[in-house]
């Protein structure tokens, strides 16, 4: 593993350049396409230039350029979030990532929660240094409740407030668990408009969100009782678990149709 970069010669610097000018990632087309080179010969180019500290590998086919004067190009690094974007395209941001961009959370997590409507072959993959949670969903649902952010000269799609609670509810590991999914449900109802949950809810219609709400909302003392009320009429059938990633067992609460295998703060709780 290069602690610097080796030396390179005048025509190499002058590819590199070429290649590298603008850009924040380089893929094979755009070495192709900047030299004039067949993808074979494109690829064997990266791949060197990997090798000797000019570019570091993503993945297959994305790299990302060291600066000339990087101490440790085995460990210059780019945004997790443009990264994701690159590799996971078309995808959007949420979970605790979009509830900490909102200030829905104070907490800081290591892991970058997202959803794609690409393959995703594992729900935790890594790219450089970064880690990442991800979730598989259909095209139909990527185009509502997601705005677009800036990271720096990168747009990306970032789930709104709303957005991110209602997919918080509808898996509660892309909130940390229903416990902290909980306190990003109470600070958005601070903040927020409370009526398009129901809104969002229908929509994506998964009706466990609207147990998993109504439940959250009277084991907290939330006070909002017409929301509650919105909640109960859409309960459906069966059973279902209040975290699916926490144990199984727990009190079973027949009017929301859940079986609370995890606890939740209340108001006044110490």
């Amino acid at each position: 593993m290069l602690s610097r970069a080796a030396g390179i010669s005048k025509a190499g610097r002058a590819d590199l350049a070429s290649v590298t000018a603008g850009r924040r990632l380089v893929t094979v087309t755009d070495v192709a396409t900047a030299l004039g080179l067949d993808r074979g010969s494109a690829a064997k180019k990266l791949a060197r230039w990997s090798d000797e500290g000019w570019m570091r590998r993503v993945r297959r086919g994305l790299y990302i350029p060291v600066p000339l004067d990087a101490t440790n190009p085995s460990t210059w690094s780019e945004d997790p979030l443009v990264l994701a974007d690159a590799v996971w395209a078309p995808c959007y941001f949420s979970g605790w990532t979009a509830a900490n961009h909102w200030g829905m959370t104070e907490q800081i997590f290591r892991t970058t929660a997202l959803k794609s409507s690409g393959r995703v072959r594992s729900t935790h993959q890594r790219l450089l240094d970064y880690h990442y949670l991800l979730a598989s969903v259909p095209d139909h649902v990527m185009g509502w409740g997601v705005n677009h952010v800036w990271r720096d000269e990168r747009k990306v799609r970032m789930a709104d407030p709303t957005r991110t609670v209602i997919d918080i509810l509808d898996n509660p590991a892309f909130g940390a668990g229903i416990r902290h999914g909980a306190e990003i449900v109470e600070e958005y109802l601070q903040r927020h408009d409370s009526d398009l949950l129901v809104e969002y809810g229908d929509r994506l219609g998964n009706r466990t969100v609207f147990k998993r709400l109504g439940y959250l909302l009277e084991a907290t003392g939330s006070g909002f009782e017409a929301l509650v009320h919105e909640c109960e009429v859409r309960v459906s059938a069966g059973i279902s678990l209040l975290d699916p990633g926490a144990p199984g067992g727990g009190k079973r609460i027949g009017r929301w149709g859940l079986r609370a295998n995890a606890e939740v703060a209340t108001r006044d709780a110490s």
